[in-house]
């Protein structure tokens, strides 16, 4: 599959570096398909690679107290992973597991960084990345120490929405894949608490619910239940 007839615009390598670098950086990349529960590292494991997701849904997630899982966030279609592996330690703080069949690009850390040398756009673009990034974990941080459990909920779906959108029916898109302990787990409540807690929204008429399906019927509402920290 060569960069230059990739479709992914939201790649990282795609939009930052000139189409007259694909052909070696084609000869340098891996490509791998993903499949549904397989990891694409581990936490704790010595770290070589850095990954760009073509297509599918990878789930990034840290061990946390008591051996539960902590998402840190989902990641999708043009998105990185294994940056955080960049660190001294050499080994990557968190994993990352798909969701769903996943096509995945990777080059060696090694590599990685001989583009960003020579490229300035792709390390402008990629310290952007890495501050947007930061920004949101300092954000997530703030919030899951300060929200009740009903914020927290409120909180999820939003980020929901904002990385997998709404449907033509204001149905959140990507929900088949998740399980309440998926969502639960990405703001640090229980599946319990959330199943508990989309009752009572949808008893107030914030959302409507069939199976994994989440109808969203006052996104307003939702923004206002956490908009003080904004």
């Amino acid at each position: 599959m060569s960069c230059l007839s990739c479709s992914n615009s939201d790649c990282l390598i795609k939009k930052s570096c000139p189409d007259s670098s694909f052909e070696e950086i084609d000869k340098n990349k891996s490509v791998n398909r993903i499949r549904k529960k397989q990891p694409v590292f581990r936490e704790g494991n010595e770290s070589y690679n850095v990954y760009f997701i073509n297509t599918g849904v990878i789930k990034v997630f840290k061990l946390g107290a008591f051996n539960k899982n902590q998402i840190v966030r989902f990641s999708v279609r043009g998105n990185m992973l294994g940056h955080r592996g960049f660190v001294p330690e050499n080994i990557y703080p968190i994993s990352a597991q798909a969701i769903e069949e996943s096509l995945v690009c990777s080059f060696t850390k090694e590599y990685f960084f001989k583009l960003l040398k020579e490229i300035p756009e792709l390390s402008i673009n990629s310290v952007l990345v890495f501050a947007k990034e930061l920004y949101h974990e300092e954000a997530k941080l703030r919030d899951m120490a300060i929200f009740n459990v009903r914020e927290k909920v409120a909180k999820a779906l939003l980020l929901l929405i904002e990385k997998f959108g709404l449907n033509a029916n204001d149905e959140i898109m990507g929900l088949d894949l998740l399980s309440r302990q998926d969502i639960a787990e990405y703001v640090g409540l229980t599946s319990n608490q959330i199943t508990k807690v989309l009752s009572e929204f949808k008893g107030d008429g914030l959302i409507d619910t069939s199976g994994k399906k989440i109808k969203i019927l006052s996104k307003e509402k939702l923004e206002n239940m956490v908009s003080y920290l904004v």
